[in-house]
């Protein structure tokens, strides 16, 4: 199988992957926030926050170190095994011994418990068998597709069943530490790897450790910095709401586009490995990503009070427009993780890290100075920001490699051009004494319609170029896969 068939497949099994995952947080998300109260989203919110900061801490990158070396043995592999669970269990012990600190500091005492009991996930993840990322390293994401559903649905099963029961926030907290206990136990099975504890040339992956650490550290500050300063100075109220909808407004993108693409670190060290890089590479896979976003952001934006009448309930509906707002980072969001791949396929890990890291002041310093204003001005703050950030970027990306042309910006214009399109469709149509559901469901599916015949005829109008020959190659793809 080529290289480029490979990938597409990973693609679609971890899209798919991520789909499932997706399809059964959505139903719980359905349940738990119609039984659940916003504070209760505040608490768990403020949890997640704290636990997954000391996660990021803890990402040494073995998984990456692992896809991208050249060569690769048992001795390479168990001696990152065993410095992801030694960096790892020693946050735990940081953690469980001040994680009282944490809660006094947050001005949430009552988080010290969950705290504890959330910061399990700092085990489980790391004494999974390190076989799995050998299994990323060479495309195959098969196995990987069954250990993720299973644990999603077990996970998904208990959960229903706490709430069930005790209408109680621990439901959630519970569902977490699950999604990375399962995992890590059916690894063991699924991989014919026996993990043992080396610490063989260590100082090479230590050296390439300090700067994932440094990227995830400043990557999580930056993604998660805003979150920081509501859940310090708003209510558990606001926190909630404003965690819930910034959840719910990117879960396209941390749930489905980005675990999709996964498959590109590899693919990329392989092809920069082999010198056959060539940049219709990256335009294809901008473009196939941009077709998927754009009108995901658009329908969000358009539709966002019925979307969250429809996952959240009432008593979410009057604060709508923050989700229609944040929907907007999906964007730049989406961007930045198919350049940082390419950067980081190279070894590129020092860029990334200072631009994170300027980015993360610039985020917190100008969020800091409006603290004290309203959620709605916070939010639209913050995806300015973004932009911003993304134009910094891309402008840094054209500089170092140029790999875009000016052409390039029409090729990626084309989702823009056909969701423009779909909404005044279904803007011509819309009616006020059609009910809400209704309304939504049956404007989606105009839209995705006139989306999908406007977007197939502007690529097949431009079929001149590779990169939209190589798009309805996968599209037809897509659907013999289906058939299967």
């Amino acid at each position: 199988m080529s290289l480029t068939a490979k990938t597409v497949n990973s693609i679609i099994y971890t899209g798919s992957t991520k789909l499932v995952q997706r399809g059964l947080g959505v139903i719980s998300m359905l349940i738990l926030a119609r039984i659940l109260t916003p504070e209760d989203f505040g608490i768990v919110s403020i949890c997640t926050l704290a636990v997954f900061l000391f996660n990021s801490l803890g990402d040494v990158g073995a998984k990456q170190y692992i896809i991208r070396i050249q060569d690769i043995d048992d001795d390479i592999l168990n001696t990152a095994w065993t410095l992801n669970i030694g960096i790892k269990l020693s946050l735990w012990l940081f953690f469980i011994t001040f994680s009282s600190n944490i809660a006094s500091f947050l001005g949430k005492p009552e988080i010290e418990t969950p705290l504890r009991f959330l910061s399990l996930i700092l085990v489980f993840g790391c004494l999974g068998n390190p076989g799995v990322w050998i299994m990323s390293r060479n495309l195959n994401y098969k196995p990987l597709f069954k250990i993720d559903v299973t644990s999603k649905i077990l996970s998904f099963i208990t959960v229903l069943i706490i709430v069930y029961f005790e209408r109680t926030y621990w439901a959630m907290l519970i569902g977490v530490v699950l999604s990375y206990l399962l995992p890590c136990i059916f690894s063991h099975f699924i991989c014919s790897h026996k993990p043992r504890f080396k610490l063989v040339n260590i100082s090479q992956q230590m050296k390439f450790s300090q700067w994932v650490v440094a990227n995830s550290i400043v990557g999580y500050a930056r993604g998660e910095g805003d979150s920081v300063l509501v859940a310090k100075y708003f209510n558990l109220e606001m926190i909630g709401i404003y965690s819930m909808f910034k959840n719910l407004s990117s879960m396209p993108l941390t749930q489905l586009i980005a675990p999709a693409t996964d498959p590109l670190l590899a693919t990329f060290s392989t092809t920069i490995r082999e010198k056959n890089f060539q940049a219709y590479q990256l335009n294809i896979v901008l473009l196939m990503l941009l077709s998927l976003v754009i009108p995901l952001t658009t329908l969000m934006v358009y539709f966002n009070q019925e979307i969250v009448l429809l996952f959240l309930g009432d008593k979410w509906g009057r604060h709508a427009y923050i989700f229609s707002i944040l929907a907007f980072m999906m964007v730049p969001g989406v961007i930045f993780k198919v350049l940082s791949e390419y950067i980081l396929a190279e070894g590129g890990y020092k860029p990334i890290v200072y631009y994170q890291s300027c980015m993360t002041v610039l985020t917190i310093g100008i969020l800091y100075t409006i603290i004290g204003s309203d959620l709605e001005e916070f939010a639209i703050t913050r995806v300015l920001i973004a932009v911003f950030s993304l134009f910094i970027f891309t402008s840094y990306f054209q500089v170092r490699y140029g790999f875009f042309k000016l052409a390039d910006l029409i090729l990626f214009m084309l989702p823009i051009i056909a969701s423009s399109l779909a909404l005044l469709t279904i803007t011509a149509f819309e009616s006020d004494s059609i009910h809400w559901l209704a309304k939504l469901i049956l404007g989606c599916l105009i839209f995705f319609i006139i989306y999908s015949i406007a977007l197939l005829g502007l690529i097949f109008l431009n079929k001149r170029r590779y990169e939209c020959v190589l798009f309805l190659s996968y599209i037809a793809g897509v659907k013999r896969f289906l058939k299967i």
